[in-house]
């Protein structure tokens, strides 16, 4: 979500989901262009496609799955982070 609101420039629709075993996020806005998960790079000439911050790797650490598709005047980042059995 911090990387839509950082990186889109444009409004940002988010939508949380709560299921019995997982947490969902959709994330919207109208930047076209897909996140690019990579390694962290110190300056914009070493990977100008790097998020610049940990927000994608966190994801990927964290969910269980995510995706990003376009949908018509952008795209929607997908999220599904489990829940722990207690």
């Amino acid at each position: 979500m911090t990387n839509a609101l950082i990186h889109a420039g444009s409004d940002v629709d988010v939508r949380p989901r709560a299921f019995a075993d997982h947490v969902g996020l959709e994330v919207r806005n109208c930047d076209s262009h897909p996140p690019v998960p990579s390694p962290l790079a110190l300056c914009e000439e070493e990977n100008p496609e790097a998020e610049h911050g940990c927000g994608l790797l966190v994801v990927e650490a964290l969910a269980g799955l995510w995706n990003s598709s376009p949908n018509g005047r952008g795209k929607t980042v997908s999220v599904e982070v489990p829940i722990p059995e207690t």
